[in-house]
């Protein structure tokens, strides 16, 4: 290089030591973001799995087709998405056994809750969903705002449908779920429930008792509708 000129092709101004330390430390911190994330999901895996073989459930890594069954919920508002670490059994109630699905539900390739269904005896009439004042409000039109239901709001497909069954004992067994379950629903033959992703299996094993419980309420107040119709 004469002259003071530099070489075509050669920048003279070059990024400082600095820089590139910096450039570097926030490169390792996105790689042990990335492995810890996926440490977890592992890890809760190996504890959905082995929370199944204890109790003799089944497990399935995803299932792409499942949460279709459903229609409201998270369901309307993040669309159906994948059930990832999914286990399936029964639940014992005194009413005879249940069957139940928990698992982390996908959507848009982002895991957004624990969703956990246990199935009804007979078939409702309209669907309902019960919301915390936290929860966002319901973006189905076809849900209309009812009333109260212990410290949830109701709303429903059909009022006239709804009305007789949402009973003290349901609202009493709605309020046992606890405030980290905003979101509680009911459709066809099935309850359903969205938990935080970070519970762990004894507040699972707590939710699907509690859920139901909130199943047997919900058939009650329908066989009451039923007689006074018959």
């Amino acid at each position: 290089m004469r002259g003071g000129v530099a070489p075509l092709g050669c920048p003279t101004v070059g990024l400082s030591s600095t820089v590139w330390f910096v450039i570097a430390v926030i490169a390792l911190l996105l790689g042990a973001a990335l492995l810890l994330a996926d440490s977890r999901r592992g890890s809760g895996a190996k504890d959905r799995k082995r929370w199944a073989a204890l109790r003799g459930w089944e497990f399935l890594d995803s299932d792409p087709v499942l949460p279709s069954r459903w229609r409201y919920g998270t369901i309307h508002q993040g669309g159906p998405g994948v059930a990832r670490n999914l286990i399936s059994g029964d639940v014992p109630t005194p009413d005879g056994p249940r069957m139940a699905y928990v698992f982390d539900h996908e959507q848009a390739g982002r895991l957004t809750s624990i969703l956990v269904a246990v199935q009804l005896q007979e078939p409702l009439p309209a669907a309902v969903e019960l919301r915390l004042p936290s929860a966002p409000l319901p973006d189905d039109a076809g849900l209309d705002l009812l009333q109260p239901v212990g410290e949830r709001y109701a709303f429903v497909s059909d009022a006239g449908a709804v009305r007789p069954l949402l009973t003290p004992r349901l609202a009493t067994a709605a309020d046992a779920l606890g405030d980290d379950v905003e979101l509680l629903w009911a459709e066809e033959s099935w309850v359903l429930a969205t938990a935080p992703l970070s519970s762990d299996a004894d507040r699972v094993q707590d939710l699907l008792a509690d859920l139901a419980e909130f199943a047997t309420a919900l058939e009650q107040g329908l066989g009451v509708r039923l007689r006074k119709e018959s």
